[in-house]
């Protein structure tokens, strides 16, 4: 069947010239062009003056957690810790089956929250509060008694030596293995197709799913797996494990993505060159967590790069950048240059990239996965991380032009739920850097939300364009986001989504799941 779209303006890419209609067929772009050249088809669907643009896609999300927040409790931007006790006081009166979830805090709250806080709200009942960048959790008493916490870091500790609830990096770990598997399939399920139904409100055709498999393991990878099988979004599964041979069976094409090599800065544990500036949590290293062994890293690249995989870390810090990059050449004085530039591996977050990591990265054909509302929620002279590590420092972090201008093959992503899976946000905060000198023209943030994921993916020959013989993902908006200031973005209307040519969004149109 061929339908065609017409009676508004057409963007086949977002450096391309306007056109009035676009032809798709069996799933795949037709052609595009002028009113008058408009062809005959089987289906005509009149756009009203609205936008089509090609569907935006996600370089870097964790779709569980996206779900669990759609429906639980999110306390993005809540800084009194009392109302925080109410709502999970609130959920535990009324729901006294579930087991109890919130997220996104951020410190510092009104006043601190420890175990003893969330029981007095909860009673001896298990309950996790997770810190927006998850690499830090607040858990009762009830859910402290079912982990194994025994010479594992992270464990903030009090007078007594007994353990506060507040947790970091491995021990918050050990929270989210739990609060997994005391989930049930149905549950994780239907987190998973919350998620995905967000996803297509925002007109998303792709996401890269980062499920980290050493948090949460093998038993809730395989559910995702079921779940994501027959949907129409195109979901890229990066699984963060060192089994090579495992994910080699599964036959899946890449390995890693949120493969730690640090953690964040908002829990002090992005492993960094020099000290933080504020001081770090007591029993905490000053200068960050190095989650890797050098030469166990080096020998997980290899076994990736021997399996034909596209590797992928996780690095924020200088220090795990420099990791990264110098293993990768490492490897390249092994196997060749041109072997690793062959795979584009992958950096996620590459926050405190210097220009000489951006340089060696771009020799080595290495791709980042950048979050750009990171610098929008944390950048700033008075925001977080010139709080953590000092404005002259601070100012250097996520330089998205500086990348671009390099070289440097770039996708942008929402971390979701670390910020929301919003294209329209995470525009803004391309278009709106705190650094003027490092902001992207409107046409560049959008390319990085659309061709940007879809190249870094390995797939830029078949999506992220309205190009003909592309796959036919597009969005409907009520205004071009080239148009559009950075300001209004969020303001912008998604009319409808397809994906392969079917309509996805609103739901009560929807042609497919």
């Amino acid at each position: 069947m061929k339908r065609l779209f017409t009676g508004g303006s057409v963007l086949t890419s977002a450096y391309s010239e306007p056109t009035d209609w676009l032809l798709v067929e069996e799933g795949t772009v037709v052609g595009s062009g002028k009113k008058d050249d408009a062809p005959r088809a089987d289906e005509v669907f009149e756009m009203d003056g609205a936008c089509l643009i090609p569907a935006f896609r996600d370089a870097h999300v964790h779709l569980p957690a996206t779900g669990l927040y759609a429906t639980g409790l999110d306390f993005r931007g809540e800084k009194s810790a009392g109302a925080i006790l109410d709502a999970f006081r609130g959920k535990a009166a009324s729901d006294p089956a579930s087991i109890l979830f919130g997220g996104n805090f951020e410190d510092p709250l009104s006043h601190p929250l420890l175990a003893r806080d969330l029981d007095d709200a909860v009673g001896d009942r298990p309950a996790l509060l997770a810190r927006a960048d998850m690499h830090s959790c607040i858990v009762s008493s009830g859910l402290l008694e079912e982990l194994p916490l025994d010479g594992i870091e992270g464990v903030d500790r009090g007078e007594d030596g007994r353990p506060t609830g507040y947790l970091r990096e491995q021990a918050a770990a050990e929270a989210w293995t739990w609060f997994d598997r005391n989930l049930t399939p149905q549950q994780q399920t239907d987190a998973v197709l919350a998620a995905v139904r967000l996803a297509y409100s925002k007109g998303v055709a792709e996401v890269h799913e980062m499920f980290v498999v050493e948090w949460r393991g093998w038993a809730a990878a395989e559910v995702f797996s079921d779940a994501v099988r027959d949907v129409a979004l195109d979901v890229a599964m990066w699984l963060g494990t060192d089994e090579v041979d495992r994910v080699v069976e599964l036959g899946m094409p890449r390995i890693g993505g949120d493969y730690f090599l640090d953690g964040s800065f908002g829990s002090h544990t992005a492993w960094l060159g020099e000290p933080y500036r504020s001081p770090a949590p007591g029993g905490s290293s000053p200068t960050g967590i190095s989650y890797r062994d050098p030469e166990a890293l080096l020998e997980l690249f290899k076994a990736a790069q021997r399996a034909d995989l596209q590797m992928g870390v996780h690095a924020i810090g200088d220090a795990a950048i420099e990791q990264a990059i110098g293993t990768w050449e490492k490897m390249a004085a092994e196997v060749g240059a041109d072997e690793v530039r062959r795979k584009g591996h992958r950096i996620e977050h590459f926050e405190c990239a210097s220009d000489d990591h951006i340089r060696r990265a771009v020799d080595l054909g290495l791709r980042a996965s950048v979050q750009p509302a990171f610098d929008l929620y944390w950048g700033g002279q008075d925001k977080l991380y010139s709080e953590r590590i000092g404005w002259d420092r601070a100012q250097l972090m996520n330089r998205f032009k500086s990348m671009r201008d390099a070289g440097l093959m770039l996708a942008a992503g929402s971390d979701s739920t670390v910020t929301p899976l919003d294209p329209f946000l995470q525009m803004q905060a391309l278009r709106d850097h705190h650094v003027p000198a490092q902001r992207l023209s409107a046409a560049d943030a959008l390319d990085l939300h659309t061709a940007g994921p879809a190249a870094i993916a390995g797939h830029s020959g078949l999506k992220g364009t309205l190009r003909p013989g592309m796959q036919a993902d597009l969005a409907i908006l009520d205004k071009s986001p080239l148009d559009t200031s950075p300001g209004s973005l969020q303001g912008t209307q998604v009319l409808g989504t397809w994906i392969a040519g079917s309509r996805v969004w609103p739901e009560a149109d929807a042609e497919v799941e």
